[in-house]
């Protein structure tokens, strides 16, 4: 958990250019995104560095939090409230990351650690 979330302070202070190259598309172009190695499924590690540039995407004031007005043209929005566990109105590097975690793991339907191209078609 410490390597992800100094993973993400790192990403985030250095990493805005590589954030233009992720955009919040349909299922199998967030798969081929997310899949950084081209080997036709995604690990815990692409997963997790997709969801970093996802926030890069949309952190507009550069904080290194989301906000909710900077979530709302995100893919679903309604999860704000369900991550944000302190509930005060920020999305923070921790609690991205133990959403993620939970997220990745119902993706991984046959818990093998990878999600592969059917898995994430039923997450859409």
């Amino acid at each position: 958990m410490i390597k992800l979330v100094l993973g993400a302070s790192l990403l985030l202070a250095v990493a805005l250019p590589a954030a233009a190259q992720v955009k919040p598309d349909t299922a199998p172009q967030r798969f081929d995104a997310a899949d950084s190695n081209k080997d036709g499924k995604v690990d815990r590690g692409e997963y997790d560095g997709f969801v970093e540039e996802l926030v890069l995407l949309h952190d507009s004031d550069h904080d290194g939090r989301l906000a909710r007005a900077e979530t709302a043209n995100a893919r679903d929005p309604s999860k704000f409230d369900r991550i944000d566990t302190n509930k005060d109105g920020f999305l923070t590097a921790l609690e991205i990351a133990a959403f993620s975690t939970g997220d990745f793991a119902v993706m991984d339907a046959n818990q093998d650690g990878f999600i592969d191209r059917d898995e994430a078609a039923k997450h859409k």
